[in-house]
Formats: structure tokens, C-alpha cells, sequence
């Protein structure tokens, strides 16, 4: 335990640290710490009627990139998310990531993003899980105002046998997306179509799903925005949840997060968020509803 938090506060709080590391053209390294009550992993759950679905939790993150050119990008991630309530919760992460754009016509109004990601996550008894990820969106820009992006996403998850057997699974994901920036202004809202179909070894963790998400974000003054996000999920599985409840699962996920971000100087944000989670489930196990909430700061670098 001792180690991982030694690494985490190694990677997580010494922004100066990144600043120094940043200065260099085409580096650029953001950092996040916060810390609120959010929604617990899914393997990590327990198999009682009793366990508490949200727990607090305190997260950091850092992200370094470097962009090879102006259509190229390589980056490097660390994060954690610490569990006061169970050590055993707590997670470690580390990823690399590459994103490259080709365009598709001269104006650069319209271009293919390829996208390729690896995450391995550990925590306190060893591997949780390693995930690879790899997708294609074509991104076409109508207006100053208007945007369309339609994404296509694979990823596999290897999980822990140990953990939770039977959860390997191929992810799929299919997004359509629209983003408004009225009169081409800071104002931005995002409304998203989303389709899922998660293949895992163990038909009942395999599911159909399909949703909507809605984002925005508003300046309020000079340094103040407003966000907002909402989404709703259904998940259909193809199979029986257990023995002790034969039927398959069927789930309605609903997420609402909304929050004000303050702007300290060019570089560092503060932002606080409050909302609410639900999963209206037929599988009394994963059947829950409460507070989420962050508050934390963020700052951003860049080399240029």
C-alpha cells in the first residue's frame, strides 16, 4: 500500500514538477486531483444485498502528450482512485494513447480521426484489468456553429480471473454526435446517440445497450462557466443474472452531473459538481440511486 501511494503522490500533486517538464515546443501535460463520492467499479462489487453501490472517494490524474505535428499526437496517462471505505477498492492506472487526423478536404472541414489506446489497472492484490482500445471517427464541421462527428469504437477488456471470472469481454461502441456553438461563440451543447454491445466469455455480462447524452457548457463571467450533463443508458443481457435470481438483467443507468468551473489564472481551474445516479435494475444486487459529487482543481500546461 505504501508503494502504490508513494508512486500515486509522485504523479498526481507535483504540478510544478510537470509545468518544468512542459516548456518545451510541442510538450503539453495537464493535472487533476478532487475528491467527492462517485459510483463504485463494477467488479469490485459485492455479491450481498446490502453493499453501498456509491462510496467517497479521493482521484488524481496527469496526462502528457507531445504533439508530433499539428495532425499527430502521442501521449502518456497515470491516475488512482482511493477508497476510504475498503483499501481494497482502491485503483492505479497507467496508459499510453496515439491520435492522428487525415483530412478529407482542403479546407480541413472535413477529417478522419484514428484513435488507439492502452489502460492497465492494478490495485492492492495485483492486476485488475489491461484494456486496448482502438477507433475511427469522421469529424465534418458544417459552420462556426455547427459540428457533426459519427465515432466508431472496439476495445478488449482482460480482467483479473481472479477478480471476477467470466468478465473478458470485446466492447463496442457507436456514437453520433452534434455540437452547437452558438453565434460560433464559447457556449457549447452536445447532443450524442449512442449504441453498445459488450461481448463477454459469460453470456450474462454480455449486453445490448443503447442511450442519449446531453453536455453543455456556458461562460457566466469572465472566469466562471457553468456545465451540465445528462445521460440515459438502457443495457439488456443476454443471459440469467444467477442462480438466486434466474431472469436476465435489464438495467436503465441515468446520470446527472451539474457544475461550475472557476478560472484561478490562464493554467489552473477550480470545479465543483453535484448530481445524481440511478440504476433502475430488475436485479435487486444492482438496483440503486444517490448523490455523486467532485470538487477539485485542474491545471493545464502547454509548451507552445
Amino acid at each position: 500500500m505504501k508503494k502504490h501511494l508513494l508512486m500515486i503522490l509522485v504523479a498526481v500533486p507535483s504540478c510544478h514538477a510537470v509545468a518544468a517538464r512542459a516548456q518545451d515546443s510541442g510538450f503539453f501535460a495537464e493535472a487533476e486531483i478532487a475528491a467527492g463520492r462517485d459510483i463504485v467499479p463494477p467488479d469490485i462489487i459485492e455479491s450481498g444485498l446490502d453493499q453501498d453501490r456509491l462510496e467517497g472517494l479521493v482521484q488524481g490524474n496527469v496526462k502528457i502528450g507531445y504533439d508530433v505535428t499539428s495532425l499527430l499526437q502521442l501521449n502518456l496517462s497515470t491516475g488512482t482512485e482511493l477508497y476510504p471505505v475498503d483499501s481494497l477498492y482502491n485503483r492505479y492506472r497507467i496508459g499510453s494513447g496515439v491520435r492522428g487526423d487525415i483530412p478529407l478536404a482542403k479546407d480541413g472541414r472535413t477529417r478522419i480521426r484514428l484513435a488507439a489506446d492502452y489502460e492497465y489497472v492494478f490495485g492492492e492484490d495485483g492486476r485488475v484489468f489491461d484494456r486496448i482500445r482502438g477507433g475511427a471517427q469522421l469529424i465534418h464541421r458544417h459552420s462556426p456553429e455547427h459540428s457533426t462527428i459519427g465515432r466508431l469504437r472496439y476495445g478488449y477488456r482482460n480482467q483479473s480471473e481472479e477478480r471476477f471470472a467470466g468478465f473478458d469481454q470485446s466492447e463496442w461502441l457507436a456514437e453520433l454526435r452534434h455540437n452547437w456553438r452558438p453565434g460560433g461563440g464559447q457556449t457549447a451543447i452536445n447532443i450524442s446517440l449512442l449504441g453498445l454491445r459488450h461481448i463477454a466469455d459469460d453470456d450474462r455480462f454480455s449486453y445490448d445497450g443503447y442511450g442519449f447524452r446531453l453536455t453543455g457548457r456556458t461562460a457566466l463571467t469572465k472566469r466562471l462557466t457553468g456545465f451540465g450533463k445528462f445521460s440515459i443508458v438502457q443495457r439488456d443481457y443476454d443471459d440469467a443474472f444467477s442462480n438466486e435470481f434466474p431472469t436476465k438483467r435489464s438495467d436503465t443507468n441515468i446520470r446527472i452531473r451539474t457544475g461550475l468551473e472557476y478560472q484561478v489564472s490562464q493554467r489552473i481551474h477550480l470545479f465543483a459538481e453535484g448530481g445524481y445516479a440511478s440504476t433502475n435494475s430488475n436485479i435487486p444486487v444492482r438496483d440503486y440511486n444517490g448523490f455523486i459529487g467532485l470538487i477539485g482543481a485542474r491545471v493545464s500546461l502547454a509548451g507552445k
